[in-house]
Parts: structure tokens; C-alpha cells; sequence
């Protein structure tokens, strides 16, 4: 038997505890490669879902500052609006194919023009106003008011509830942390304005009174008159309101009057900021990541 020893092979347990350590490595390289490409394969799935079902659109102008193009300044606002008007810095994905929620950022498409994009404020059934105020301070300002649709307008006693805050508890801000709409131009109280026929000014707060008021004593049905002496206008079914976040620099529904529902592209489901090819892909990956996350999470 000795004579045969020679001709098989001989394992140490060093040997052995190596081969293992290899085969572990082995298995361990290839289990983390497959989860990784199928990673890849359902992010590519995703993403084909994805942009079969969302649309990119670059922000231009100063209509949503400081939201959007923030990095405008106002030097630049001073020296040149139109060339401001035209800057590019931001830009959004917007999600075709989700209803827009109050609030929401949405992108409204315009018969042979640029698309553009807006904050929803009203929908369908609300009743909305702006209202002159003073701040703390005693300068003149402006509040949004909105009551939404199905309120039971026989219980209102004070508008109060109804003024839109617009520093992040709605879930958007506007002005750095201010929450007052600042304008310089006095307007006139809307039915004095009616009744000494003072419509001779085109800023835009003075305009929605023209706009959407002037039929107040109409009685058709459209507007209310709230106990604090408010009058509000009821917004059409199938149609929308939005504004501009940057109120001073937009040109919105206060100017053009309420928006086909129809015209609303969707709304913005992220934010690509400073965008190009590179910021696009990783706000992209980010959102998937999310996206993920909140599924597993369920």
C-alpha cells in the first residue's frame, strides 16, 4: 500500500480553509454582479415606463423665482427683464399622467408658443379672491383667498380660514421665507372700482377685479360675497387657476382669465436644478431610488 501513496493528492487543512475562502469569494462577486444587473435591468424598465409617461421642460424667465432660477439676480431683473425673461437654469419632469393637485407646479401648453410653467392655486368649484392688506409692518400687500370646492358657503363666518399662507405650510414658499405678496401700486377697492368706473390701470391685481368681478352684480350664480364683505369668484368647472410664484414678473390667470383643464400638461413630479446631461441622469436615478424605497416600504 505504501508504494502508492505518491500517486493521490494530499489536502492540508490550510489548503482546504484557502479553497473555501476562494470559493466563497467566488460565489460572493458573482451573487453581488447579478443583483447589480438586476438592479439595472428594472431601472431600465423603469425608465423606459418613465419616459414614455413623463416629459421634460426647461423653466425660462423669472415667473417662479425663487422656486425655479433662482441664480437670476436682480441686477440682472434691472438691467434687462426681456434678456431675464429668456434664462434658463432650471428645469422639471412633468408626470402626464397624474391629476394635478392644488398647489402643485404645472406645466400649461399654449397654441403656438413656448409652453409655461405655473403654480395651480384653484381647480374646478373653488371660489378664490385676492385681497389688499397691510403687513406687520404697515406695507401694502396682498393675500389669495380660496375656498374650496363642496365648502358649505352658509357656515362661513370668517374668511380668515381661507387665506392661502405661502410660507411652506401649503407646501410651497414664495419670497424667502416671506409670506406676503408685495406690491407697490395701490388698487382700488373692487366695488368702488365698479362704481366710479376706475379701471384705467393694468396691474394685475387691479385686472382680476376687471377680469373675473365685473359681473359681481350680475347674480348669476358665479361668484359670493362672504360676511366680512369679500366677493369671490367661482371658478368653471374644467378650468383652472394658476399663477406665477414671482407674482410682480407673471403673466398668468390674473391677466388671460381662467385656463382649460384640457391646457395643463401635468405637474412637475421633480426638480432638475442647473440642469444639463449629467444633473438630468442623476435627479433621475435619485427619483428611481425613491421610488423604490417607498415601494418596498409598503
Amino acid at each position: 500500500m505504501n508504494d502508492f501513496k505518491g500517486d493521490f493528492i494530499q489536502y492540508s487543512d490550510e489548503k482546504v480553509k484557502d479553497e473555501t475562502k476562494h470559493l466563497a469569494l467566488y460565489f460572493t462577486v458573482h451573487i453581488f454582479l447579478y443583483i447589480v444587473l438586476l438592479f439595472f435591468l428594472i431601472f431600465f424598465v423603469w425608465y423606459t415606463v418613465f419616459i414614455s409617461s413623463h416629459s421634460f421642460y426647461a423653466v425660462k424667465g423669472v415667473s417662479m423665482m425663487p422656486m425655479l432660477n433662482a441664480q437670476i439676480t436682480e441686477q440682472q431683473l434691472e438691467n434687462n427683464l426681456l434678456e431675464a425673461q429668456e434664462m434658463s437654469f432650471d428645469a422639471v419632469y412633468v408626470d402626464r399622467t397624474t391629476d394635478p393637485q392644488v398647489f402643485d407646479i404645472i406645466v400649461v401648453s399654449r397654441p403656438n408658443e413656448e409652453a409655461i410653467i405655473k403654480r395651480l392655486m384653484a381647480v374646478g368649484g373653488d371660489y378664490i379672491t385676492i385681497v389688499k392688506g397691510e403687513s406687520e409692518t404697515g406695507q401694502e400687500c396682498f393675500f389669495f383667498y380660496r375656498i374650496p370646492k363642496g365648502t358649505d358657503l352658509s357656515t362661513i363666518s370668517d374668511d380668515e380660514q381661507f387665506k392661502v399662507l405661502e410660507n411652506g405650510e401649503n407646501g410651497y414658499q414664495i419670497y424667502d421665507s416671506e409670506t406676503l405678496w408685495i406690491h407697490h401700486d395701490s388698487v382700488l377697492n373692487p366695488v368702488e372700482t365698479f362704481a366710479n368706473e376706475q379701471l384705467n390701470d393694468f396691474d394685475y391685481e387691479r385686472n382680476f377685479f376687471n377680469t373675473f368681478l365685473r359681473s359681481y352684480q350680475d347674480g348669476n350664480g358665479n361668484f359670493y360675497l362672504s360676511p366680512n364683505g369679500l366677493v369671490y369668484v367661482r371658478v368653471p368647472e374644467n378650468q383652472v387657476f394658476y399663477m406665477g410664484d414671482n407674482r410682480e414678473y407673471s403673466s398668468d390667470c390674473r391677466l388671460t382669465g381662467f385656463c382649460d383643464k384640457s391646457a395643463v400638461v401635468g405637474r412637475a413630479e421633480f426638480v432638475v436644478y442647473n440642469y444639463n446631461f449629467a444633473n438630468r441622469l442623476w435627479e433621475v436615478v435619485k427619483f428611481y431610488f425613491r421610488e423604490m424605497e417607498e415601494f418596498f416600504a409598503r
